[in-house]
């Protein structure tokens, strides 16, 4: 990576479109769509407070704002819907602008991203900022901790726009890091793209997932023609390292930690990650739970660790296939699973073995329950995500006129749904049919 440099952005953001004053550039400019009136929250009850993770401080960066404007055009006009099979950045000016004041503006890459996602209508982008050299640039984007790689995640299938955005919230309720995140209305070229979800590129950083020398960020996914993904011997588990240049020495690390715990010994396990990975994924009943777009960590001192959760669109019963769609049974029992990766479970295969784990599990559940996870610490953090979309939810729906049609991989009853506040109202219900089921399983 090419040496980075900060810009230090100071943002003052008040919720629900306050008057916003910002670092660098302060220049009032219009930006296509006219800002929409703000409206209250409708929740009746206001979230508790975040816990947050170690690696950084509590700031605003956990302030939920207003929905911000991102205005990107590629130089020589080049549209990157043309070529979404492309990994290399696309060079390109970005503005970002809150209430029609410019807050940022300068060089970046962009291109589309993501697996079956790149085949959408709506395209999903990896963003990265540049300075005036078209190098890696440190940006506070949005009052985040300042970076230089993220995503630009466009919410189609997920017809509430806020899938992705209410399980990291949840995931970091409680203490564990998931990627922040910010909404944000896309222009590209200066064609409206509708509603975007500005996050955090998950990655080892001081603030994101902070790791030290010696130890590792691995990803269990998709398999590509790459040397870093590695094979473990007993679980036969297929892992990319995405962060640690001695491959070998991940992979002999990984097969004393996996020996280990098949063999009943958890002591090298991070075993309330484990514990808190299952929560989520079961709370969500995420397709892809276990097996892929899952993050894993290894310690310098060989502790093996879970998370952070990233991808969960297909979570919180919008997807048709693997019973994700109903609110009763655990994920990991339908009878297509595992489905597209048969190994990636080997290593839950064994913790579910053990009594210690399912007591572990069935404590943290109703601690979480009893607090940041209570129906209405849930409904709080969608009715205030919902609050900061509503004056751009209609454009959005213009833009992308999908509202009552089924959008793989929707629950064939998205038909029946012709409407936002219907697909947040269903949102709502499954949620709460879900942890009902969730207490009744882990009652005892």
């Amino acid at each position: 990576m090419v040496t980075r440099l900060a810009t230090s952005i100071t943002t003052v953001v008040v919720l629900m479109g306050s008057l916003v004053a910002c670092g660098e550039t302060t220049q009032s400019v219009a930006f296509t769509t006219e800002p929409e009136p703000t409206v209250e929250k409708t929740s009746e009850e206001a979230a508790k407070p975040l816990a947050i993770a170690d690696q950084y401080d509590k700031d605003n960066s956990e302030v939920l704002s207003a929905v911000a404007e991102i205005s990107i055009i590629l130089d020589e006009g080049v549209e990157p819907d043309e070529f979404p099979y492309r990994r290399e950045w696309m060079p390109a000016s970005i503005a970002v602008f809150i209430d029609s004041i410019l807050i940022h503006e300068g060089r970046a890459g962009i291109h589309v991203r993501g697996n079956t996602s790149r085949d959408f209508d709506k395209k999903s982008f990896a963003l990265e900022t540049w300075d005036d050299n078209d190098q890696d640039h440190d940006v506070a984007l949005l009052g985040l901790p300042a970076e230089e790689d993220w995503i630009l995640q466009g919410p189609f299938s997920d017809k509430s726009l806020i899938r992705n955005h209410l399980i990291y919230t949840l995931s970091r309720d409680i203490g564990r890091y998931a990627a922040r995140t910010r909404f944000v209305e896309l222009e590209v070229n200066g064609d409206y793209r509708g509603v975007y979800v500005l996050m955090e590129k998950i990655k080892r950083d001081d603030v994101r997932v902070a790791l030290p020398s010696g130890a590792a960020l691995l990803k269990r996914d998709w398999l590509e023609d790459n040397d870093a993904f590695i094979q473990t011997t007993a679980c036969r588990d297929d892992l990319k390292v995405e962060w640690n240049n001695d491959i070998d020495d991940v992979v002999s690390r990984l097969d004393s930690i996996e020996a280990q715990l098949l063999a009943g010994d958890f002591n090298s396990l991070d075993l309330k990650s484990f514990v808190d990975h299952m929560l989520i994924v079961e709370l969500g009943r995420n397709v892809d739970g276990y097996v892929l777009s899952t993050w894993i960590t290894l310690s310098e001192d060989d502790i093996l660790g879970m998370g952070p959760v990233w991808d969960y669109n297909g979570s919180l019963g919008n997807a048709s296939y693997f019973e994700a769609w109903m609110t009763e049974g655990w994920h990991y029992e339908n009878s297509e699973f595992p489905g597209d990766n048969p190994r990636g479970f080997c290593w839950y295969e064994a913790l579910l073995e053990s009594p210690s784990f399912l007591e572990l599990r069935r404590e943290r559940w109703q601690m979480y329950r009893a607090g940041a996870w209570s129906d209405a610490a849930i409904e709080a953090r969608i009715d205030e995500a919902v609050a900061v979309l509503q004056p751009v939810v209609d454009k959005n729906f213009e833009r992308w006129p999908i509202l009552g049609e089924v959008v793989w991989p929707n629950d064939l009853a998205a038909e029946g749904r012709t409407t936002f506040t219907e697909e947040i109202t269903y949102l709502k219900s499954w949620v709460r049919q879900r942890t009902a089921w969730m207490d009744r399983a882990l009652r005892s």
